[in-house]
């Protein structure tokens, strides 16, 4: 049966036999060809029969705002930590291994998403969404304690997988509001994410400027908010539970039939495959024994994940190959994981255009870099709207994605004489991406079926934090490696006709890594100035290589954004779950009450 046939019987909710089933239960068939026999009382329908006062209530309005408290501490797991690396190493460093502080949680983020969305669609919301801010909890324990940069490596790694979970408000709210408004849903929880995702440089520097406790406050605030979620999820979160959801089998039953095999392959795989890409150029070279072991086993690893969802498993597959017939889904995957990339990518690289080409000073440097966030946020709130009330989803993702690839890939000529120009650049292109990301997130639930919203989320989620890792270890790898070699060369011309003897140049490299060339035989304030400017001019033409790195993807992006569908048919007034009271059972809906 194709998947287009199973989505027709799921969305007129064929009746089971009545001679083998319960009349109160709703048959369901899942896109891998699974069934379920799933309560009447879970189903939402139109939302004119939803219980009177149902968006009014403690529980959905407790909910609403657990999804808010929730999504902000992923935001504090990620934007300000990010944003300070290098301040942090200071303090607790160094560390040759800094950069997986940034990359474990794209890691940990691409894994959990798409563990989350399915496991969550098997055993119900509630116990998924209670797990992941427990794992956020501990890792800010964790962090907040930290003593060396692996211990907070470990903490961003929990706050990784954690913030899979809690930025999966499309699967958490989204079943619960008509899907006409899921991008207006999606929108209200960037909005109240706005002080850490816009003004999260600012905030993280601040921190250590004024506390004593420095950048630990990020983790102090993200304990305080993590318990907060944690209560209100408690009490108030009623999604449907395991038993309303599936009538023939029992939790077990549900472990035993989960896709292990592909679990292991896909996590191990992208594991060892990021490890080997983030050694490559800084730790090892590229030709080394380490960096090519790691990467070929890790892509031998992800083939074979494929390779076996699509020919040997057969019981809920992690990720199965009949989605990825549906090309509207593939091409929302696409643009979201190219979206991710630049966004990710850039929110470790900004902070050091802005530092290395033009200014010092610590709170300037996090007030430019509010760029990023805020350019992206604006852009997520534009497209959440866009979504929902806007015609045409796919000429508006053709639209930006053109102008986003655009403005990014325009980077490529940064100049440290015009900072203006490069701001406005950053700042429109990061706009447009940000549209694209709200677009897509929300969008993909409307493409399936409620029984499928999570895997098909958890998918996109997946692939688009994969792509986010990807970027960001292979656009600071190039960063390093051409700075590095840049810097070598142009700091050597520059410092000897500047009348630096030809002993002191080594003195001279350690001091640019310094900050200090007190001492330096010859190190006269205009050699001092010709050293400053050839370290500046070797990042500038490091980031011009890094930008055009960028151009294939945004290539990419605009092809993918050719075949995204148009979303009208969807935008419907049914909402596919609603909340259950403490007991299980819900009020009488408007219409019963009326008669």
């Amino acid at each position: 049966m194709s998947g287009e046939k199973d989505a027709v019987m799921a969305r007129e909710h064929v009746e089971s036999n009545s001679s083998e089933h319960d009349k109160n239960r709703i048959q369901f068939v899942h896109v891998d060809g699974a069934v379920d026999y799933v309560s009447k009382d879970v189903v939402g329908g139109d939302v004119d029969q939803m219980p009177a006062g149902y968006y009014r209530s403690p529980r959905f309005i407790g909910t609403v705002i657990a999804t808010c408290t929730a999504s902000i501490c992923a935001y504090l797991g990620w934007v300000l930590p990010a944003n300070t690396l290098l301040l942090i190493n200071e303090d607790i460093g160094p560390s040759l291994n800094l950069n997986w502080v940034a990359t474990i949680w794209t890691l940990g983020s691409s894994i959990g998403f798409l563990l989350f969305g399915r496991l969550s669609d098997i055993f119900g919301r509630k116990e998924m969404v209670m797990g992941v801010n427990v794992l956020g909890l501990v890792g800010n324990i964790v962090g907040a304690s930290a003593s060396s940069i692996e211990q907070l490596i470990g903490a961003n790694g929990c706050n990784g997988l954690a913030a899979a979970g809690q930025l999966s408000f499309g699967i958490i709210l989204g079943e619960l509001v008509p899907n006409k408004h899921r991008g207006a849903m999606a929108t209200v929880v960037f909005i109240s994410s706005l002080p850490f995702a816009v003004f999260g440089p600012v905030i993280a520097r601040s921190f250590i400027l004024t506390t004593s406790s420095g950048w630990r406050w990020s983790y102090y605030l993200g304990i305080i908010l993590e318990v907060v979620t944690l209560v209100l999820y408690q009490f108030l979160y009623h999604p449907p539970r395991f038993d309303q959801l599936h009538d023939d089998k029992t939790r077990w039953q549900a472990f035993k039939e989960l896709d292990f095999v592909g679990i292991f392959l896909f996590v191990s795989g992208f594991v060892v495959f990021l490890i080997g890409l983030s050694w490559g150029g800084s730790a090892y070279p590229w030709k080394s024994a380490e960096v090519v072991a790691t990467t070929v086993i890790g892509g031998c690893l992800i083939i074979a994940f494929g390779i076996y969802e699509a020919y040997f498993c057969h019981t809920h597959p992690l990720m199965p190959p009949r989605m990825f017939k549906k090309i509207g889904f593939v091409a929302i995957v696409l643009c979201a994981t190219v979206g991710s990339m630049v966004y990710y990518s850039m929110t470790v690289i900004w902070p050091t255009i802005i530092g290395t080409l033009y200014t010092t000073d610590t709170m300037a440097v996090g007030w430019k870099s509010c760029v990023v966030g805020g350019g992206v946020l604006l852009g997520q709130i534009i497209g959440g709207l866009s979504l929902s009330y806007v015609p045409k989803v796919k000429w508006q993702a053709i639209v930006t994605c053109v102008l986003g690839g655009a403005f990014v890939s325009s980077l490529a000529s940064i100049s440290a004489a015009n900072q203006t120009a490069a701001i406005v650049q950053g700042l429109l292109g990061l706009i447009f991406i940000g549209i694209i990301e709200n677009i897509t997130f929300p969008g993909v639930t409307l493409l399936w079926e409620a029984q499928d919203i999570g895997l098909a989320t958890g998918i996109l989620g997946s692939i688009r934090g994969m792509g986010g890792a990807v970027a960001q270890a292979l656009y600071v790898t190039i960063l390093t490696n051409k700075s590095t070699a840049y810097i070598g060369s142009y700091v050597s011309v520059a410092a000897t006709e500047a009348g630096l003897p030809e002993s002191s140049l080594e003195a001279v490299f350690g001091g640019i890594a310094t900050g200090s060339f007190a001492g330096i035989p010859g190190a006269t304030a205009p050699v001092i100035a010709a050293v400053g400017g050839a370290v500046q001019r070797a990042y500038q033409d490091a980031f011009h290589m890094v930008f055009y790195a960028t151009i294939p993807f945004s290539v990419i992006l605009v092809i993918a954004s050719l075949f995204v569908p148009n979303m009208e048919k969807f935008l419907h007034n049914d909402v596919a779950r609603k909340l259950q009271t403490h007991h299980g059972h819900e009020k009488a809906p408007r219409d019963a009450e009326k008669a």
